[in-house]
């Protein structure tokens, strides 16, 4: 008789892919996590996969900008998700992963300081999602620019997009 594993919740699944970002920035030579670009063959197989079609210019990072990038959206979705557990119906604001100023903001940071960073904001973000009841996943808010969402639709989210880079770190770093 075969038996099938019961569905992981968000917060296993997450805290699955944060583990493989922790895993891959940390084996890597410091000096590859500021210079390594995306082989074309891999850029090629990323694009169409995860969010990337919708947000190609991240496939353009070094793997310290990545690292930057997991930082900044774990504190952006932590907010989130603690706005959408305690107010009613919030609007909550862009967040440009690709604008300029952030990217090379990241440069400015110190490897071993943003992998502390990233760390904590990491825990934070998982902290949250464990911490959502499966009756608050239907609170609902509203995205500045894509309109209507769910705390549900933000926890289905986050592993996803947790994956996708992970999977372009593997890339970045093999």
């Amino acid at each position: 008789m075969l038996t099938t594993a019961p569905p992981r919740s968000p917060a296993d699944a997450l805290a699955a892919q944060q583990q493989r970002v922790a895993e891959l920035l940390t084996a890597a030579p410091a000096a590859a996590l500021r210079s390594r670009r995306l082989p074309d063959a891999e850029h090629v197989r990323l694009v169409g996969s995860g969010h990337f079609p919708a947000y190609a210019a991240e496939l353009a990072w070094t793997p310290h900008e990545v690292a930057g990038h997991l930082r900044d959206s774990a504190r952006v979705f932590t907010a989130r998700v603690a706005r959408l557990r305690t107010e009613d119906d919030p609007l909550l604001p862009d967040f440009d992963p690709t604008a300029a100023d952030r990217v090379a903001g990241y440069a400015a940071v110190p490897t071993s300081r943003l992998l502390d960073e990233l760390r904590e904001a990491q825990a934070g973000l998982l902290a949250a999602v464990r911490g959502v009841p499966d009756a608050e996943r239907a609170r609902t808010g509203r995205h500045a620019t894509d309109g209507a969402l769910t705390l549900g639709d933000v926890l289905d989210f986050l592993p996803g997009h947790q994956r996708d880079h992970a999977e372009q770190l593997a890339a970045l770093l093999r």
